[in-house]
């Protein structure tokens, strides 16, 4: 099982140094053989080869079976490039179209003993909310043209959508909702964007009528769903997003959740079954190597990772159950503490790592 070791800026050097670890316990306990290749991205590859996404990275991306990235962007340094240069545009969107990784699966779970972290009232998220998004990950305006008027009058960019494209997600949030026996609620702005909007509602009533008519389907507006999310967001299980409305409503799902560092992120090619894994968090660069980052979105990612791409279930499941364990004995960090008492990044990754059954 060959994994691409990508950690990054800022404290996804932290986060991969505390997954690492992870990798050789769940090989221990259950006869895998895991083979993590090291490789340089963001400003980390910058330093060394003047480029944020080096060949030499790229090979290694290329000779792996799954990429478990940290986190990429430092903004002070990211002003001294053009755009097309810097991290997100020259490493995250080629590294998405190189592996057909079209299908973002991110999970967002408020637990029920973390209740008291959530900005929301406890009347909404009372017992926890489990919804999970399901976002199109190689269309839209993120790979659409760009341009832009040499006399600084306009802008513009093109959101394009082809029936595969949006065939391909909605076909698996559909698979998760029929095993879950879930309802998928299908996001868009067909009112207004009469074209877009439009077909990608059509495509996703298209293929739940010929492939899952047992699933239950909505649709909504973006801008209904971004209310009904904070008023009601226990009556949703999962949201089907275009790409730049799924990488909006997913964080602020995040902000239901109440911090980022809680929640994984795993991009997929479902034809191959290559992924990229990575923690919500970001580069995160004011915290950086103060030892307070929060490492379970990187777990949890790791879990995604041997559910999806290595087919694991029990240990995917057996990461997640040794998180759901440590928050339940207490251990918070600072992030998730509620102004109480919290522990550093290792102390954290070492009682989860204590409380793995397999």
């Amino acid at each position: 099982m060959r994994i691409a070791s990508l950690p990054g800026d800022g404290i996804g050097q932290e986060l991969m140094g505390q997954a690492l670890p992870l990798f050789a316990d769940v090989a221990t306990a259950r006869g895998h053989q895991f083979e993590v290749h090291p490789g340089l991205v963001g400003w980390d590859a910058y330093d060394v080869y003047g480029d944020v996404m080096p060949e030499q990275t790229w090979a290694i991306c290329r000779e792996c079976d799954a990429i478990l990235f940290g986190a990429v962007g430092l903004p002070k340094r990211d002003k001294t490039l053009p755009p097309e240069l810097r991290p997100e545009r020259r490493a995250l969107l080629p590294l998405r179209r190189e592996f057909g990784l079209g299908c973002n699966i991110r999970p967002v779970r408020v637990r029920a003993n973390l209740t008291e972290i959530s900005p929301l009232k406890e009347r909404l998220i009372a017992g926890g909310v489990d919804l999970t998004f399901f976002r199109e990950l190689l269309g839209g305006e993120y790979f659409g043209s760009r341009t832009q008027d040499p006399a600084g009058q306009w802008a513009q960019d093109t959101c394009r959508y082809t029936f595969e494209q949006i065939a391909l997600v909605a076909r698996q949030a559909f698979i998760m909702a029929q095993t879950k026996r879930w309802k998928v609620t299908s996001i868009d702005k067909a009112n207004i964007t009469g074209a877009t909007g439009t077909y990608w509602r059509q495509v996703v009533q298209a293929i739940h009528d010929a492939e899952f008519s047992d699933v239950e389907l909505e649709h909504l507006y973006v801008d209904a769903f971004n209310l009904y999310m904070i008023t009601r967001p226990k009556d949703f299980q999962i949201v089907l997003a275009p790409n730049l409305m799924g990488d909006i409503l997913s964080d602020g799902g995040a902000g239901i959740a109440g911090s980022l560092g809680l929640l994984p992120s795993a991009s997929l090619n479902p034809e191959t079954g290559y992924g990229m894994y990575e923690p919500a968090s970001g580069s995160a660069p004011d915290i950086a190597g103060q030892g307070i980052a929060n490492p379970i979105a990187m777990f949890l990612s790791v879990a995604l990772m041997l559910r999806y791409t290595f087919k694991d279930e029990v240990a995917a499941t057996a990461i997640e159950a040794a998180v759901d364990q440590a928050l339940l004995d207490g251990y918070r960090t600072k992030d998730i503490a509620n102004g109480g008492e919290f522990v550093g990044t290792t102390e954290m990754a070492i009682a989860i790592r204590q409380r793995l059954q397999l």
